[in-house]
């Protein structure tokens, strides 16, 4: 199984190392990036066309030139979100639009993003559950369109928020099915899904073939703390015989936060030993 990680372009982590930063990354042990736009306010949404894509072209020759295949990118997200009115969720759909045309320029045809919020993190019991639910299926088969033109899969992820009516991956799932679309799949993120206390293996055999790429992180029950695995309360050994069980074949792609004081060395040495759990864990018996 291929091993990947959470990248951005100016982020405190590989960022610090400048055009080398796939460089470093395949130094690791990785094969593949998950390139992160979750960041509305940044260049790459901000900027003329022009210039996006002179950015967009460069990213994809250093990442080439090092040997590694962007396999996964994460889409814009805001925190706390903006879905509330129309208007919203037009300019939602803009953002996203940059962001499968990003995804395709960098020769990436797997595309994450979350569910729509309108009511919030917490819509549960609040009697606007089908409303959350009509709003995301209609944007999202919209979305589909452009994603489809861009030979781009969406990927839905499932979330930590306890009180929300789209968060669980069984909710995912049962979300992805009335898409009824290959073009349609699912994100599983094990610490997202670790905050419900549910069993990662489990959840993974439930999904089957419906996921289409992975977040990998560790957690607790009640929580989304992207703990290094081992960290945390997820069985890995049953999450890897699930994954192999289901036949997966894309890509471990991690998604942990280490400290952002580290120096260039000591945050090296994490990486290293992110990448050593890693393939501890998909290693076969």
């Amino acid at each position: 199984m291929k091993l990947g990680m959470s990248f951005a372009i100016g982020d405190y982590a590989y960022g610090r190392w400048g055009d080398n930063r796939y460089q470093k990354l395949k130094s690791h042990g990785y094969d593949c990036a998950d390139f992160n736009m979750s960041n509305t306010s940044g260049e790459l949404y901000t900027a003329d066309e022009v210039l996006v894509d002179s950015i967009l072209r460069r990213e994809k020759l250093l990442a080439d030139a090092a040997g590694i295949k962007i396999h996964q990118v994460h889409g814009p997200w805001r925190c706390p979100p903006m879905d509330a009115t129309e208007q919203d969720r037009a300019e939602r759909m803009e953002k996203m639009t940059i962001s499968i045309r990003a995804a395709a320029m960098l020769g990436c045809k797997n595309w994450v993003i979350h569910p729509l919020m309108p009511f919030g993190v917490e819509d549960v019991g609040s009697g606007n559950e089908q409303k959350t639910w009509d709003i995301n299926l209609s944007f999202m088969k919209e979305l589909l369109g452009v994603a489809k033109e861009y030979g781009v899969t969406v990927c839905l992820e499932n979330m930590p928020f306890l009180g929300f009516s789209i968060a669980k991956p069984e909710d995912i799932l049962r979300f992805v099915q009335e898409m009824d679309d290959p073009h349609f799949k699912i994100c599983l993120d094990t610490g997202h899904a670790k905050a419900f206390g549910l069993s990662i293996g489990d959840e993974v055999r439930r999904l089957g073939r419906e996921i289409r790429t992975l977040h990998v992180h560790d957690s607790i029950p009640g929580d989304d703390l992207h703990m290094i695995p081992r960290m945390g309360r997820v069985k890995w050994e049953d999450f890897a015989d699930a994954l192999y069980e289901i036949g997966f074949d894309g890509v471990f792609s991690i998604e942990t936060k280490l400290p952002e004081g580290l120096s260039d060395p000591l945050f090296e040495q994490a990486c290293l030993l992110l990448n050593a759990i890693a393939k501890d864990i998909v290693k076969r018996k």
